[in-house]
């Protein structure tokens, strides 16, 4: 069996901060996770197509470069033709999967495709917008390679010691958002879970070979790949680690939009068959219980229930509009 780490970079490219990640993860991987220390990084790309700026950057002989744009319709066939032209294991492999955005589902769908095709012992998935530093991915990493056996069904979510949300040109409580979400993920996993409020969103997940033998994608939406990923593994009676706790950097941007939330909301209820009305109803019951304290904290519970109606009703007016 591959005993290598496999962490795995979601990135969409369209914006110059976008631009300036890409050169992060790259510059980063070299000191962060060498390949000589049983490490593969991986960028599963779409948007613009980066040739061009890895020569001007100097960066072109630091990539094994797949251009797969022509497969974009399956994760899995891309995964299939990746393994027969995989080269240049040193190097970090940047797989450009799409012209546009295809979700955050596909790219992750991927990455746990390539993992269990080359059996390696854990998958790490990001976000390229480096809400979590180089040195803090790195040391959730050490963590989870320490404390989970690859083949223990085990998935790691770092605690965030603040949840750094990009709050401009959003109507609506991102952190109310949030915890709405994560109350799919214990009513349709394992509500013990509840006991610790684990952190599902902090933007990396770390999968052992076990756990990553069991995901299954099919005709999961394709904003929900990341909630649907910690229910499988609950499910299939996985080990959750959500111990760590991490600095995070500021967000100043982000490619979910309130559109992006709505249609999370909506893929849920039609995979799960569980309206936000019944989730919103039992975080009001005990916003105590479901709600985290990093929002909740001072306000009054009215003023709860309007953050958490805002959004209902904004959402109702989303789907009107679709």
């Amino acid at each position: 069996m591959d005993q290598t780490i496999l962490l795995g970079f979601r990135q969409y490219l369209h914006s110059e901060k976008s631009w300036h990640d890409l050169r992060e993860i790259i510059v980063g991987a070299r000191e962060y996770v060498p390949a000589g220390d049983g490490f593969r990084v991986m960028i599963a790309l779409c948007g613009d197509h980066p040739r061009e700026f890895l020569e001007q950057n100097g960066l072109l002989d630091q990539v094994a470069f797949y251009d797969f744009a022509p497969w974009e319709e399956s994760a899995q066939r891309v995964a299939e033709v990746y393994q027969r032209s995989y080269f240049k294991p040193e190097r970090v492999q940047l797989v450009h999967y799409h012209t546009g955005p295809l979700g955050l589902t596909y790219p992750l769908e991927f990455l746990v495709h390539v993992a269990n095709r080359m059996q390696a012992r854990h998958l790490a998935v990001s976000d390229s917008d480096f809400q979590m530093s180089w040195s803090e991915i790195r040391r959730s990493l050490d963590y989870h390679n320490s404390n989970a056996d690859p083949d223990e069904k085990v998935i790691t979510y770092p605690r965030r010691r603040r949840r750094s949300l990009d709050a401009n040109k959003y109507p609506i409580n991102r952190w109310a958002m949030e915890d709405l979400e994560n109350l799919y993920i214990y009513l349709l996993s394992d509500l013990k879970v509840l006991q610790h409020k684990p952190d599902f969103q902090s933007g990396l997940s770390i999968t052992s070979r076990a756990a990553n033998a069991q995901l299954n994608f099919d005709r999961v939406g394709s904003w929900i790949g990341n909630l649907h990923t910690a229910i499988q593994v609950i499910r299939h009676k996985g080990r959750l680690e959500n111990d760590l706790v991490v600095d995070t950097n500021l967000q100043n941007e982000s490619t979910i939009n309130f559109d992006v939330q709505c249609a999370k909301i909506e893929q849920l209820y039609h995979y799960y068959m569980i309206p936000i009305s019944n989730i919103i109803h039992l975080a009001l019951q005990h916003p105590d219980h479901y709600l985290m304290e990093d929002w909740t904290t001072g306000k009054s519970f009215d003023e709860i229930k309007e953050s958490i109606y805002t959004i209902e009703e904004l959402y109702n007016k989303y789907l009107q509009k679709n």
